[in-house]
Parts: structure tokens; C-alpha cells; sequence
């Protein structure tokens, strides 16, 4: 007696229709993510053109005229190089370069360094905590110009308050904006209570995010307070320090408005940094193709810096 098994044939129509539904569903999405690129385009088109149309072009007119010799009088004819060969052979320049760098890295690290330490002693209140981070970021929340205004009043040799103060406890009584050198450590005290707090918000949210497991298993281990902090906490909040000195560096190359407001630069040029040689040159003596020349060199600077930086992040974050 023989067994008949009997298979059930597939319909011709059923088996393409099976076999063209994964090609219109693969279709169906490429399909959508082909629009959703598209939508992408045209909505970002608008902005992009409007970024573009307030930093391309002021740029590439500022390296054009740089190029050439316009002034408030005329001229404007191409004189190629000249201006950057003319401030490269002059003292003045070089004068602006080496405050500039001075400022940056004095008054740059100085934040850091207290932006980590007061970051340090708020991370382990927990009532006032808020309350005074709220306080801390007032100086940089305040109007800058309103408050280095204030500084100016605060800082006068003969009517400000802190030489009052000083002199009703017994000590001199300094030329705080007066004498070149204690103008450039004026600006950069004044900087560091400005932007000091920027510092602490940054690295109050890192040491936020690091697990308390972690430090306490540390200290079980033994491991002494700077042990924890060079081995446990330093590591930890590395990326957001680097963060935190990239902004600042950059920001710092580039200050203009406490200059302008506190000493203008002066007395005579202790103060004038490369952005203020900017000022003075292109807008104070009308040279304009010598001030836009200062001005590309110094964004040459600030482009150095951040280049110069961030390729050290990341040979720090592959090892």
C-alpha cells in the first residue's frame, strides 16, 4: 500500500506578490529617508545662507581691504602684503602681540585655577548650593559694560571706595588704571571676577556627574584626599577643564570691552592689546587697511590657539 503525500502548490500571483512586498517596503523607506534629507535641505538652506552672509562675506571684506592701502582720505588700490610686512616690522605690534599673551594665559589660568578649587569646596554643600551658585554667576550675568563702569568708579585714585578702604586699614594706596604695570594687573584681576564663575558652572556639573561609589572605594582603599583627587576626580573632570580653557582662551584673545571701558588702552599703550591696535589703528587713525591687517592676524592667532589645542585633546583622549 503506497503512502501519497500531497503538497499544496503556491499560486504564481501569491508568490510574486510575497516576493515584491520586501522590495516595495525597502523602497517605501529609502524612499522616505530620501525626502526626510531633502525637507533637511531646504529648512537648513535658509539659515545656512544667513550664517554664511554674516560671517563670509564680513570676513572676505575685512582680508580684502587688509590687502589693500584705504584710508579716510582714499586710496584703496592693492598693495598686496605691504600692511602685514609693515606691522611685522613694527615694535608696536609686537608690543600688542606679547600683552595679549600675557593677558590670556595670566588671567585664563587664574581662572582655572579658582574656578576648579571653588567648584571643589561647592560640590559638597548641599542647602547652599544653590543659592550660592546663584550669587557666583551674577558677575558674569550682570551687563559687562555696566559693570566694568562700575569698577572704573570703584577703582578711581581719589574718590573709589577700595582706596578709601585701603587707606582706613593702613595700606597704600595704588594708581589702580594710572601706572602701566598695575593697569595690566588691574584688567586682569577684573577679568578673573568676571569670568571665574563660567569656570565653576562648568566644572560643578562634572564633578556632579561623578559617582560616589567611586570616591568612596577610594577611600576605603586608603587612598589619601590629594590621592583621590590627582587619581579619582582630576581624570574624571579632564575633558570638561579642557572645555572650559578652550573657551576661555579663545574668548580672552579676542576681549575688547574691558579695555575700552577701563583704560582705553592706555597709559600710553601698557594696555593696548592686539584687538585694541584694531581699534586704534583701523577706527581712531582711520588707517583701515592697516586695522583690518591687525584684525586677521589676530583671528590668525585665535585659529592657531584652537587648533593647537584640540588636536592635544584628542592625542590626550587616545591615550
Amino acid at each position: 500500500m503506497t503512502n501519497t503525500t500531497t503538497l499544496t502548490p503556491v499560486e504564481p500571483a501569491a508568490a510574486g506578490s510575497a516576493a515584491k512586498r520586501p522590495g516595495r517596503r525597502a523602497g517605501t523607506v529609502g524612499g522616505d529617508s530620501r525626502e526626510m534629507v531633502r525637507l533637511r535641505r531646504f529648512m537648513l538652506t535658509p539659515m545656512t545662507v544667513i550664517l554664511l552672509g554674516l560671517t563670509a562675506f564680513p570676513f572676505a571684506y575685512s582680508l580684502w581691504i587688509s590687502l589693500t592701502d584705504r584710508t579716510a582720505s582714499g586710496g584703496g588700490d592693492f598693495v598686496g602684503l605691504r600692511n602685514y610686512a609693515d606691522l611685522f616690522g613694527n615694535d608696536q605690534f609686537w608690543h600688542a602681540l606679547r600683552l595679549t599673551l600675557v593677558f590670556c594665559v595670566v588671567a585664563v589660568g587664574a581662572q582655572i585655577v579658582l574656578g576648579f578649587l571653588v567648584a571643589l569646596g561647592l560640590n559638597g554643600l548641599r542647602r547652599e548650593h544653590r543659592l550660592l551658585r546663584a550669587a557666583l554667576i551674577l558677575p558674569m550675568a550682570a551687563t559687562p559694560v555696566a559693570v566694568l563702569f562700575g569698577w572704573k568708579v570703584l577703582l578711581d585714585p581719589s574718590q573709589g571706595v577700595v582706596n578709601w578702604l585701603l587707606g582706613e586699614i593702613g595700606l597704600p594706596q595704588p594708581d589702580w588704571l594710572g601706572t602701566p604695570t598695575m593697569a595690566m594687573v588691574t584688567m586682569i584681576l577684573v577679568d578673573v571676577w568676571m569670568w571665574t564663575p563660567f569656570v565653576v558652572v562648568i566644572l560643578l556639573g562634572a564633578l556632579g556627574g561623578l559617582p560616589a561609589e567611586t570616591i568612596e572605594a577610594a577611600h576605603v582603599d586608603g587612598a589619601r584626599w590629594a590621592q583621590r583627587l590627582r587619581y579619582v576626580v582630576l581624570p574624571h573632570i579632564k575633558p570638561f577643564l579642557m572645555l572650559a580653557l578652550l573657551f576661555r582662551g579663545i574668548d580672552s584673545l579676542k576681549a575688547f570691552d574691558s579695555f575700552q571701558v577701563l583704560t582705553a588702552g592706555g597709559p600710553g599703550d601698557a594696555t593696548t592689546t592686539l584687538n585694541m591696535l584694531a581699534y586704534r589703528t583701523g577706527l581712531q587713525f582711520l588707517d583701515f587697511g592697516k586695522g583690518a591687517a591687525v584684525s586677521t592676524l589676530l583671528l590668525i592667532v585665535a585659529i592657531v590657539f584652537g587648533k593647537v589645542f584640540m588636536r592635544f585633546m584628542r592625542r590626550e583622549a587616545r591615550a
